[in-house]
């Protein structure tokens, strides 16, 4: 299928808006198996499970269908803006479901970025969430604090570095990563200098 050009988008957009059955499947024909590629690509392989990647891309689908009836996307302006929507909002999915899978690995319990990474991921408390340590208290408290994780794994440059992330926010000692990811405790013990380098200066960044 033709990608559409700028004003056949502008038309199948404002169709989407007012819930046409027929653009919504125009735009899941063109961009759904590209995002199930897109996932795949994101997820470790030794965490994959089958059809985790087609679940995170219906997820993203799903969440740009509905921020698209909801105005959430007021800058979407043609083709090629929409497809770097659509890698925003599947990297996110995907950031979560590492995250929900490690969680339910290590048998449940709540982020312990403080604990963990010190100051660095202490910048989600001094962002107005909140400790950390506790259980979230409200949906809206969870929502920022799973919108503060994602933007500090996106930070990262690579998927291996935000697995690792991740697992340590869950509580996984330095052996425990470095048995399940088949590395070194001392490439793990690297990867995690990286990673608290990487926030840290983002946040002087952010500082400035």
């Amino acid at each position: 299928m033709q990608t559409p050009n700028e004003n056949e988008f502008a038309d199948l957009i404002a169709l989407v808006r007012k819930g046409d059955d027929a653009a919504i499947t125009k735009l899941w024909n063109e961009y759904f198996q590209r995002l199930v590629r897109l996932a795949a690509t994101r997820l470790p392989k030794n965490v994959r499970r089958t059809g985790d990647e087609e679940d995170i891309a219906l997820s993203a689908f799903h969440s740009f269908i509905a921020g698209i009836r909801d105005d959430r996307f007021p800058d979407l302006s043609g083709p090629n803006n929409l497809w770097g929507l659509l890698i925003t909002l599947t990297s996110r999915k995907v950031n979560a479901h590492l995250r929900h899978q490690m969680r339910q690995k290590r048998g449940g319990g709540a982020v312990r970025g403080e604990s963990v990474f010190g100051d660095t991921v202490g910048e989600i408390n001094r962002a107005g969430i909140g400790a950390v340590d506790g259980q979230v208290q409200s949906p809206d408290l969870h929502a920022e604090l799973a919108e503060a994780c994602d933007e500090l794994l996106n930070q990262l440059p690579d998927d291996q570095l935000r697995q690792i992330a991740i697992m340590r926010m869950d509580g996984f000692l330095v052996d425990e990563i470095a048995e399940r990811l088949e590395l070194s405790k001392r490439a793990v013990e690297r990867r995690l200098q990286l990673i608290r380098k990487t926030w840290s200066e983002a946040a002087d960044d952010d500082a400035v």
